[in-house]
């Protein structure tokens, strides 16, 4: 029987925040295919907005802040197992590397056929994507061999951060601690705001800070929990809240946003009815494959797109948009899915290297030891 649900770190499977990933990949997803179809049979009511296509990108930094905050964490606050430094950048490079490393032959087969894009002039994008350089030297996307990689570079400067970051959770007092991280959140936003057109600056941990701190103070409250009764009032802040994600505006999206997340996650964990729907197993199966689906989902959706772009019923664009999202998702899940299966969650295991090498060692000793035994 085939297992969706994701390999977790001695056992911390936390369902509520696979089933926050569904709702950040989902909106990346959904924003994709809106924008796939500007060229379609029936031109969209609004032109897509950048801004908000990235808002399941922060969806995203915040829960990335919470997963590598949580043993830091345990280990300051709770006497919870050291983090040593050494596994903890193992287990990423192990963890993330070969699905990373694997979407670029498909990336780059896809411009060389759809776009005509020759090898040679792809060479030095791929080596800046290869050592997530590429927003450094060329900016996010021109010429980025996989157009997604531009948060997966953030996210890495995050992870060399981290055990920096985590020092604020040495502050044994809880009301201080929590006053630093919000003060600091607040500051860097309203600090680096006037850059917001800067796109060096855009693409950058500094930018994105106050999301991954939000996943920080969340990380507190929670590995710091005694007794979190689910009420329904937590389940009204979020109905009132989740609009505001994709409220279009900049200041809406840098200043108030990842404070607006730190409350909807808190909600999934202590609403009644959010802590059932992001704990439901169709929502944390397809959120744990979340990487596999941003890795690969645009290739995905332009080709499906390509053969389906003009079939529409009536004249309405969102029957249109419907029926495409009906015909491509089917196709991001399968695929997706499937490379879910075969790599990224055998990647999951900390141990695949030494199993991997046991296994070559196994196929060796048996392929010099076979022709003998057979003659």
């Amino acid at each position: 029987m085939l297992k969706f649900r994701r390999i977790t770190t001695q056992n911390r499977f936390v369902p509520q925040i696979d089933g926050l990933r569904f709702i950040a990949i989902a909106s990346v997803v959904f924003f994709h295919i809106y924008s796939a179809l500007d060229r379609g049979a029936i031109q969209p009511p609004f032109v897509f907005n950048n801004d908000l296509s990235k808002r399941g990108v922060e969806l995203f930094f915040a829960i990335s802040g919470f997963i590598l905050g949580v043993p830091f964490a345990s280990y300051r606050l709770m006497h919870g197992p050291k983090v040593g430094l050494k596994p903890y950048f193992l287990r990423r490079l192990t963890r993330l590397e070969p699905p990373y490393f694997l979407s670029f032959p498909v990336w780059m087969a896809m411009q060389w056929v759809v776009w005509h894009r020759p090898l040679l002039k792809m060479a030095p994008h791929l080596l800046a994507n290869c050592f997530y350089m590429h927003n450094l030297i060329f900016g996010a996307f021109p010429g980025a061999v996989n157009s997604v990689a531009w948060s997966l570079e953030v996210e890495v400067q995050f992870y060399v951060a981290v055990p920096l970051l985590s020092l604020v959770f040495l502050i044994s007092d809880a009301c201080t601690r929590r006053a630093v991280i919000l003060l600091t959140m607040a500051g860097v936003a309203a600090l680096s705001l006037p850059l917001y057109h800067s796109l060096h600056f855009h693409y950058s941990i500094a930018y994105y800070l106050p999301f991954f701190l939000a996943g920080f103070l969340i990380c507190d409250l929670y590995v710091t929990r005694k007794d979190w009764a689910l009420s329904f009032a937590w389940d009204a802040i979020a109905l009132s809240l989740w609009p505001l994600v994709w409220y279009p505006g900049k200041y809406i999206d840098h200043l108030l946003l990842p404070f607006v997340i730190v409350a909807l996650y808190l909600a999934a964990f202590r609403g009644r009815i959010c802590f059932a729907l992001f704990g439901n197993r169709l929502l944390t199966n397809i959120g744990g494959m979340c990487y596999s689906i941003y890795l690969f989902h645009l290739p995905i959706i332009y080709a499906v797109k390509h053969n389906t772009g003009f079939w529409h019923i009536g004249s309405n664009f969102w029957v249109f948009y419907a029926l495409q999202c009906c015909l491509i998702l089917p196709a991001v899940l399968l695929l997706c899915g499937t490379f879910f299966i075969l790599i990224e969650r055998p990647c999951m295991d900390r141990e695949w290297p030494s199993k991997l090498w046991r296994l070559w060692q196994t196929t060796m000793e048996w392929a010099r030891h076979s022709p003998s035994e057979a003659a």
